[in-house]
């Protein structure tokens, strides 16, 4: 006899859209709605990824919510190179079985909402753990995917409303908040997000490595009272990003005020190809600073000692520095979710409003091509916050 578990158990999650880090952060939210859910779940993430290596990869793998990750590359060679080949279907299909048998997967959920590959995968991923079953020990293989369009409602036993039916139900406008979109399908189980936040956590050796970088780029002054340390991704590095990068001068004047009224070291972060970017700044900011104590006659606090971080460590090492800072103020990027997940009191800087990677949680700020001072009432406001 066929049982039908409730609640699941062992959950596999197929998820092919994007491995930036952003994107693979807000689906935390969903992770923590079915941990909510069902305390002793354990969710296990099957990623379709388009060329392996990337770098998010190990920091969602060590995501205290995942009972494990795994990252299985659809292309073979470079993600630049145009006429690369797709890896044989039937590859995919065995890699995914075994992944489905190691963790005695009991239900499959596509959180994918386009195209057929992913439903496919489920449908057949459920053939083929229901065939090796044998009496008396069958038990259901639940799958659930969207039904975004037809026939995709045909590869699941359930399924839940289209995207724009669940905007609609639950009044949400467009452009969605991107967080919204893994809760569609989750829909179909009764669950809702009800203002849950992304969620991370610094394992203790991205803080070990955090704590030897700081301790020796801006070590603590015996004689001096102890200043804050606060972060800077200025980021946005990728040819496709730096129209979401604010220019330096702008960062230079806001950074500047927020010296004069607040006590702070300056850590900057960012991927080695946005060293330079940092470099530009230190420089900028150093002769703008010495330029507004002149004009002072002295009459301002010692500068913010400048660290530039930029391509020291991973992913997973950089939430350790992320969690040391007291407040991160970010462009429109990655470490700007990491900074939110982590509950670090955060400012994101937008050039191009964003709505969809907006996240409504009280030590969050945000900021659209702002002056000096709307900065400084910003930063102000999420200081004075308390973290979720």
């Amino acid at each position: 006899m066929v049982e039908r578990l409730q609640p699941p158990r062992r959950v596999l999650m197929l998820k092919s859209h994007s491995l930036g880090v952003g994107d693979l952060l807000r689906s935390s939210v969903a992770w923590r709605v079915m941990k909510d859910a069902w305390p002793e779940v354990e969710l296990h993430l099957l990623f379709l990824s388009k060329h392996p290596g990337y770098p998010t990869q190990d920091l969602i793998a060590a995501h205290p919510l995942l009972a494990s990750a795994h990252f299985i590359t659809v292309r073979e060679g470079s993600p630049q190179n145009p006429s690369a080949k797709r890896v044989p279907l039937s590859q995919l299909v065995h890699q995914a079985f075994t992944i489905c048998v190691e963790h005695d997967i009991d239900w499959i959920i596509d959180f994918e909402m386009h195209g057929l590959r992913t439903a496919w995968l489920t449908w057949r991923l459920k053939r083929m753990l229901t065939q090796r079953q044998t009496p008396p020990h069958q038990r259901a293989i639940q799958t659930l995917g969207v039904n975004q369009f037809w026939p995709r409602a045909w590869f699941y036993t359930q399924c839940s409303v289209s995207m724009s039916a669940f905007m609609k139900k639950q009044g949400l406008i467009s452009p969605m908040d991107y967080t919204e979109r893994d809760l569609v399908v989750l829909s179909a189980l009764g669950l809702q997000r009800q203002a849950t936040p992304i969620e991370l956590e610094a394992p203790a050796h991205a803080k070990a490595h955090a704590q030897a970088l700081l301790s020796l780029a801006l070590p603590e002054q015996p004689s001096s009272p102890k200043r804050a340390l606060w972060g800077l991704n200025i980021g946005c590095g990728t040819p496709d990003a730096l129209g979401k990068r604010p220019a330096v001068s702008d960062l230079v004047q806001a950074l500047v005020l927020l010296a004069r009224e607040h006590t702070f070291d300056l850590v900057l972060t960012g991927a080695p190809f946005e060293h330079e970017v940092n470099e530009a700044f230190i420089q900028a900011f150093r002769q703008a600073f010495r330029q507004a104590l002149d004009a002072q006659a002295g009459r301002l606090d010692p500068a913010p000692r400048l660290y530039n971080a930029a391509g020291t460590g991973s992913l997973t090492q950089l939430s350790g520095l992320i969690a040391a800072c007291e407040l991160f103020l970010s462009t429109d990027s990655g470490p700007y979710h990491m900074a939110v997940a982590l509950k670090v009191p955060t400012l994101v800087w937008f050039v191009i409003d964003q709505p969809a990677s907006y996240h409504a949680v009280s030590w969050c700020a945000r900021v659209l091509n702002p002056s000096a001072q709307a900065v400084l009432a910003a930063v102000n406001q999420v200081l004075s916050h308390p973290q979720g």
